[in-house]
This record gives C-alpha cells, sequence and structure tokens, in this order.
C-alpha cells in the first residue's frame, strides 16, 4: 500500500490500510492491551467533531474484524451524550464491540471550578451508566495545546492513552497532516508495539481536500439546526395557547 493513498483519506484507502494492518499486527482496544506482549497496534478513535462519522468506521472496522477503542467527550459543542440520538449513535458502536472510553478536557473542568479528579470520576461514572459497561480508558483532548500538565497522565484506576509504555511508538492522522516517516514505518511494519491514532470525521466516502472536509461537515451541522429551527416553528403553530394568544393581541 502507497502512502499517497492514505493521503487521500477515503473510506477505500482505511479499509486496505486495515487488511494490511491485520496481516502483521494483533489490532486490539486499550482494554485488552497486554503490555507483557511482543507485539500489537492499539487502535484509537478520538471522537473529536462528529458521532455519526464515528459510526461509519466502527461497522467498517466490525466487518473487517477489528475492535478499536472510541473516546467521546461530555464538553462538546458538536454532539452531546446525554441527548438521546447522540446516545444511541454510541451504543451502537458499542454494540460491535468497540471499547467506549472518556475523551476529558482539562481546561472545561477547570472552568467548572470543582476538584479535578472528582469531575473526571463523575464524568467516568455517568458514561458507565449511560452504556452499563465499565469504562476503563482515559485520553486527553487536545493535549498538544494545553499550557500545563496533564493532571491524570499518572491515573492508577485507569489506562491512559499517553502511558509512556503504550505511545512509545505512535501514528496519528491528526489534522490531516500525517508525519510521514512515522507513517512509512508503520506500513513497513517497522515497530513491534505502536498505537495509531485516527480521527473519524477527517475520512470521507471521495477525495476531498482537507479545508472542504471542515466545509462538508459544517454544512451538515447547518442543515441540522435549519432542521431544529423548522421543529420549533411547527411546535409554536400548532400550539392552541399561541394561536388563541395572537388571535386576542390582535384585538
Amino acid at each position: 500500500m502507497l502512502i499517497e493513498e492514505l493521503q487521500d483519506f477515503t473510506y477505500e484507502a482505511y479499509r486496505k490500510f486495515l487488511k494490511l494492518l491485520k496481516q502483521r499486527y494483533k489490532i486490539v482496544p486499550f482494554c485488552e492491551v497486554s503490555k507483557k506482549e511482543d507485539s500489537f497496534l492499539i487502535l484509537r478513535h478520538d471522537v473529536d467533531a462528529s458521532l455519526d462519522a464515528a459510526l461509519k468506521l466502527a461497522k467498517m472496522e466490525n466487518s473487517l474484524g477489528v475492535r478499536a477503542t472510541y473516546f467521546v467527550l461530555f464538553s462538546h459543542k458538536l454532539y452531546n451524550l446525554l441527548q438521546k440520538d447522540d446516545l444511541n449513535v454510541l451504543r451502537k458502536i458499542a454494540e460491535f464491540g468497540h471499547e467506549i472510553g472518556l475523551h476529558y478536557d482539562v481546561a472545561a473542568h477547570e472552568a467548572y471550578g470543582r476538584d479535578l479528579k472528582k469531575t473526571l470520576e463523575n464524568e467516568i461514572i455517568l458514561l458507565e451508566h449511560l452504556l452499563d459497561k465499565r469504562i476503563s480508558s482515559i485520553a486527553c483532548h487536545n493535549v498538544s495545546i494545553m499550557s500545563g500538565e496533564d493532571p491524570f497522565r499518572n491515573a492508577r484506576n485507569y489506562i491512559n492513552v499517553y502511558d509512556p509504555e503504550l505511545c512509545k511508538n505512535y501514528v496519528s492522522d491528526s489534522c490531516r497532516a500525517w508525519y510521514l516517516e512515522h507513517l512509512a514505518q508503520l506500513l513497513a511494519f517497522k515497530y513491534e508495539k505502536v498505537q495509531l491514532l485516527i480521527h473519524p470525521f477527517l475520512w470521507t466516502e471521495d477525495v476531498c481536500e482537507r479545508d472542504s472536509v471542515l466545509e462538508r461537515f459544517f454544512q451538515k451541522v447547518e442543515d441540522k439546526n435549519r432542521a431544529y429551527l423548522h421543529d420549533w416553528l411547527e411546535l409554536w403553530h400548532r400550539s392552541p395557547k399561541v394561536k388563541k394568544y395572537d388571535e386576542l393581541a390582535k384585538k
């Protein structure tokens, strides 16, 4: 497989990528990692934008017999785990056998003005209740631009993705900008143990420029918001109370 194919970020390229990796690696979610093993590839997904995009990859991986860990945020502007539709999508991802982990945002936690450890544990407990599954893995959001240290880097009760033994070799598609040397090493099977981070919303059906990916995505967000607007207008217009008020107000 050529690096150029993966630079297109298409679903077909991702499918070929997984098939190739399966030839050499035992692909595992974080909850099944054993540091004693001689070789493994941890497949990680940070859901930084779209649960629907995550579901597409989850289905594909399931069809190939691959399991990954999907990390989700509570402090997100574009999806809401407490909203029925989004929660149902997350549950579908879990039903495919994938691990669900907590993607925690330290900046958001600090803004709450509460004890950070207690905030993390409360989010984990809530996620466990929503999914009826134990949460054992955690990942810091935007760790590369944090102003300080990750307070949960050495958390004892959970698997932190930035454990030095789990990210010594690390390949990521962040911002659709591979470290090409790392990617080449992975494609050549040079790593015995490696963590691969894939962001679901960066991948598309067809070849698409980086900026266009964001434009398409936010167009979907805008369309969804317009649908919400329509629902609100319909609710108001059908309300007997509103109709009666308008009739009286006109007199």
